[in-house]
């Protein structure tokens, strides 16, 4: 994988790239960056032209504004393709990046080529109890810190994004129209009963629930997301 950058108005972002083919791009979870598929990026650049965005705000990408946000993010994204010259893409993301995969197909469907959505909400409180309440006493301790902290509105803006800038709804679920796989861990962070609703949602989803698997599964056991992806492209 090669390590590319998109100067924007608002800072620079982190990418790279590798192989060739169909586009699919590769989004991660909150907090996280794109090293995150780094066991995963052999498999798929034999069959892609994979793109692994570290999103505003996080791993060596700028954050560059105030308030971060799905719309912003999904701006950046479409900045993206425009720039390596791709009209539609694969997206395939874990945690908060299916969320933004979700997102994506939903607000800029003739750009989405194909969803896979791994531990992924469409509700703030769609984390099981324990995760909610972790979450919430996160949100208070970063509120804590003191205002001349340098990281306290970065790392508030990245928290935020599971809090208050999900920006989905059902009525957005349905309108999704490209191919959608949603994967979950049996033990993931998500509820059961998310994943089944995003699946009666979204119009002609499937949804594959890995058995004893974790919120990432696919770190645990690379294989499983092997053999599902696989076998879900090869349908399209």
């Amino acid at each position: 994988m090669k390590g590319k950058t998109l100067k924007t108005d608002k800072g620079t972002l982190y990418y790279q790239v590798g192989g060739k083919g169909d586009a699919l791009l590769l989004l991660h979870g909150n907090g996280e960056s794109s090293d995150i598929f780094a066991q995963q990026f052999p498999f798929f650049t034999k069959h892609f032209r994979v793109i692994a965005l570290d999103t505003r705000g996080h791993g060596k990408s700028d954050l560059g504004v105030e308030r971060l946000t799905f719309k912003q993010i999904a701006t950046d994204i479409l900045a993206l393709l425009d720039k390596e010259r791709i009209q539609t893409i694969h997206v395939l993301g874990f945690s908060d990046g299916g969320n933004l995969g979700l997102y994506l197909a939903a607000h800029h469907p003739d750009r989405i080529a194909s969803l896979v959505a791994m531990g992924a909400n469409y509700e703030a409180d769609g984390l099981t109890d324990a995760c909610n309440e972790e979450t919430l006493e996160r949100y208070e301790e970063l509120l804590g810190l003191p205002d001349s902290d340098p990281e306290k509105i970065h790392r508030l803006c990245i928290h935020n994004l599971m809090l208050e800038e999900l920006d989905l709804s059902a009525e957005a679920l349905r309108s999704i129209q490209a191919p959608t796989l949603l994967m979950a861990g049996e033990f993931d962070l998500i509820r059961d009963d998310q994943t089944e609703a995003m699946h009666r949602l979204i119009p002609g989803s499937r949804k594959y629930i890995v058995p004893g698997g974790s919120h990432g599964f696919f770190m645990d056991d690379p294989e499983v997301l092997e053999r599902l992806a696989k076998k879900f492209y090869s349908s399209l």
